[in-house]
């Protein structure tokens, strides 16, 4: 699907759009992953199906992964979308573990310094569901705001290679959310000094 209007942040234009990572026309994908490199179900799941178990077998050999960081696979049959890397977000401990906010924080922020050190041009992450320090799940605006603050802050503190980010949502409301978080995040972060 094409993507909303977005903004420029610098060289980067960041947007929303409904769809999986794996549909947009980018370089890399960003995926939710965990500290043994297993490929759940869901979205996840999805690149195992569309990529090929060598994804999932090059994640699990580095393993145990860094929670809150992320590592880079080859893409499998992904290239043949023109995908030429897959970024794995290390979010949570075990499979099937709810992500901690602080920890998708963390990973999305090394995600892309792994885009930047491998000199990608475009790249696609979903935004993906978090809960607080107490474990209660958080609202698509709470988590909308750490991921768009995160992408922001990268584009304002380095010199960013990446000319197009797209988080993908699954609704339109979500959408909007990250719109309004994006807007945010450019008065409280690029603009001021």
């Amino acid at each position: 699907m094409e993507a909303t209007r977005g903004l420029r942040f610098g060289r980067s234009l960041v947007s929303a759009v409904i769809g999986e990572p794996v549909d947009q026309p980018v370089e890399a994908v960003v995926y939710a992953a965990n500290v043994r490199g297993v490929l759940g179900a869901g979205a996840t799941g999805s690149i195992r199906l569309l990529a090929g178990e060598v994804v999932e077998r090059d994640a699990m050999a580095r393993a145990p992964l860094p929670l809150g960081g992320a590592i880079v696979t080859g893409a499998g049959h992904l290239a043949d979308r023109g995908i030429l890397a897959v970024i794995h977000a290390v979010v949570t401990p075990t499979l099937g573990e709810p992500p901690h906010l602080d920890s998708v924080r963390l990973a999305i922020g090394a995600a892309l310094l792994a885009a930047d050190a491998r000199r990608l041009r475009s790249l696609a992450l979903p935004l993906v569901s978090a809960v607080g320090r107490d474990s209660a799940p958080l609202t698509v605006a709470i988590i909308a705001g750490a991921t768009t603050e995160e992408i922001v802050g990268h584009l304002r503190r380095s010199v960013s290679r990446l000319e197009r980010i797209v988080i993908t949502v699954r609704f339109d409301d979500h959408v909007a959310a990250v719109n309004a978080a994006l807007a945010t995040a450019r008065a409280r972060l690029w603009t001021s000094q």
